[in-house]
């Protein structure tokens, strides 16, 4: 059947001849055999190796039961309750009512959680070994901490089957210390910008209301220094401003000096001038904290009347809502409408002086006629009530029934020092002179014991 192809031979080293399909065949199976046996080379070699390794690792790692801890914080969000963010965490019903629980004894955390509010969770992982030489991860927490400020906290550990919470706070130092700056716009501003808390400005400002027009008198470039308690970690970072001690505050005119001081050495406190009276005196120059004098006193032509007619009182312009003070102890003689004034108080301070505030917005609660009122005590609230054209107090002051210009009034302080009273207050003015020039040297010193709040 190969008669039509010639018959093609090849000559080996041997001498004799042999087919080509043959010859090949002979060939693959060599190949064959030599790549087979340095496969076989190869494989003896790497499990040579692996077996090596696998036999030192052991050796060289260990493993314990507990190894790592994990640790998680939460901040507060609009909407989150105290056992929500527990579920997100992936605790059992039964830790979470515990943690509820031990939460409630302390504090009321449950029910007053705050936008911001910072929440950690301390967890320790465990490894769990079984007879597959396998492993698992279990979770367990350990201790739960919910920050209510910058000083205190709530912890919450886990001891036995449940769950104990105790209050904490951070070690604080207290210390002095002297500041001042320059008024580029208001006096609160400039408070602010000193880094002091709101019950610190409000404080400052309920001092000063009683001898200073805000608006009038204060100017760009203006200073104002101040000697605040200050209080530090351990670690030296800032907590929180504590007590003002001393204010200056020098206008163009004139310098104010104030110091906090306490005649029987306990929290009965006030502000005291460097002569020795209380800056509290008899009436506030203004009713309302945060203002611009959009009045004054005196004849004007009126805004919604339109002719001149004698404006018998001041105009503060402020935001609906904002605050109204009494500016004197006294008794409430009339609360309601009263024509063009909308909604109006008068408020009896003696025999012959009398305040009253017009075109609020609101009274505040529980007042009426022949109620008893103290200095500062809200009494309503700036409106637009009456015959007006924009949100403001007009504000009045009568003197034996004739109305008088309100920072025209010399109102005499609530206390003057004298005698051996006088001398003592004197003997803790030098103390914070004194100090003051070492805080010239440096601003911040370790509070010192004979800086009190009273001559004692």
């Amino acid at each position: 059947m190969y008669s039509n192809f010639p018959e093609i031979t090849l000559i080996s080293s041997v001498g004799f001849r042999t087919r080509p399909r043959r010859n090949l065949t002979y060939l693959s199976i060599f190949l064959f055999l030599a790549l087979a046996g340095f496969a076989s080379i190869s494989i003896k070699n790497y499990i040579s190796r692996t077996t090596f390794f696998s036999l030192i690792e052991p050796e060289e790692l260990v493993y314990e039961d507990k190894i790592l801890t994990e640790n998680a914080t939460v901040t507060v969000k609009k909407g989150d309750t105290l056992k929500s963010i527990l579920t997100k965490q992936g605790l059992t019903s039964t830790e979470i009512a515990q943690i509820i629980k031990a939460v409630t004894s302390k504090n009321n955390i449950a029910a007053s959680l705050k936008i911001g509010q910072k929440i950690s969770f301390d967890y320790t992982l465990n490894i769990i070994e079984n007879d597959d030489d396998l492993t698992a991860e279990t979770r367990t927490l350990t201790k739960v901490i919910v920050v209510l400020d910058k000083i205190n906290s709530v912890e919450i550990i886990k001891v036995d089957d449940n769950f104990l919470a105790k209050n904490t706070a951070i070690p604080l130092n207290k210390f002095v210390a002297k500041s001042s700056v320059i008024i580029n716009s208001s006096f609160i501003s400039a408070l602010k910008d000193l880094g002091l808390g709101a019950n610190n400005i409000i404080e400052l400002v309920n001092a000063y209301s009683y001898q200073i027009d805000f608006q009038r008198q204060i100017q760009r470039g203006d200073k104002i220094t101040v000697i605040t308690e200050k209080f530090m970690t351990e670690s030296g970072q800032f907590s929180h401003h504590g007590k003002v001690l001393y204010v200056s505050l020098k206008l163009a005119d004139k310098e104010y000096n104030i110091y906090r001081y306490s005649l029987l050495g306990d929290a009965n406190y006030g502000f005291f001038s460097e002569d020795g009276k209380s800056v509290k005196r008899s009436l506030l120059k203004t009713p309302v904290n945060i203002v611009r004098v959009s009045s004054h006193y005196g004849n004007r032509k009126h805004p919604t009347l339109g002719f001149t007619k004698l404006h018998r009182g001041i105009d503060f312009a402020a935001p609906d809502g904002t605050p109204i003070y009494a500016a004197g102890d006294g008794v409430i003689t009339e609360i309601g409408w009263k024509s063009g004034y909308g909604k109006f108080i008068q408020i009896k301070h003696s025999s012959n002086l009398s305040t009253a505030y017009a075109h609020a917005s609101n009274f505040a609660k529980n007042l009426h006629a022949g109620s008893k009122v103290k200095q500062g005590q809200v009494i309503a609230y700036v409106g637009r009530t009456g015959r007006t054209t924009g949100s403001h107090l007009h504000y009045e002051v009568k003197i034996a029934g004739k109305h008088v210009n309100p920072m025209s009034i010399k109102t005499t302080p609530g206390i003057e020092l004298t005698g051996k009273k006088l001398a003592q207050f004197q003997n803790f003015k030098n103390k914070i002179r004194a100090l003051s020039t070492k805080l010239e040297a440096t601003p911040i010193l370790a509070a010192d014991r004979d800086v009190t709040l009273s001559a004692r």
